[in-house]
């Protein structure tokens, strides 16, 4: 039986630029800047009013038994044997592609 990853969209917003879409593993809402870098300008310690909304389900992930995240944000799953794959590509949220493992995985969208 394969393993089944939950992945979740949210959104950051950012005062004075777009909101910015992003998927991770983890439910959980958000309560400053949840991302895989800093703000242009941030500062270590700013309390600025970066915010995320409440993570909200996007689709499903089967991969090969043994799977494990390596990662909630970004969504990065460790296929044993076969290494790590970033699932922004196997789910369409990027331009990149997953053509080394990205057959090794399954997307169900939520509809």
């Amino acid at each position: 039986m394969p393993e089944r990853f939950d992945v979740y969209r949210f959104e950051v917003a950012r005062e004075g630029a777009a909101p910015e879409i992003r998927y991770s593993l983890a439910p959980m809402k958000g309560v400053r800047y949840a991302g895989r870098g800093e703000p242009l300008g941030a500062e270590p310690q700013d309390n600025g009013p970066d915010e995320t909304e409440q993570h909200e389900p996007a689709g499903t992930v089967e991969a090969p038994d043994g799977t494990t995240p390596a990662s909630l944000d970004p969504p990065i799953l460790d296929i044993p044997g076969h290494g790590r794959v970033d699932l922004h590509a196997v789910i369409g949220a990027t331009e990149g592609s997953a053509d080394d493992l990205g057959h090794l995985l399954r997307w169900r969208p939520r509809r």
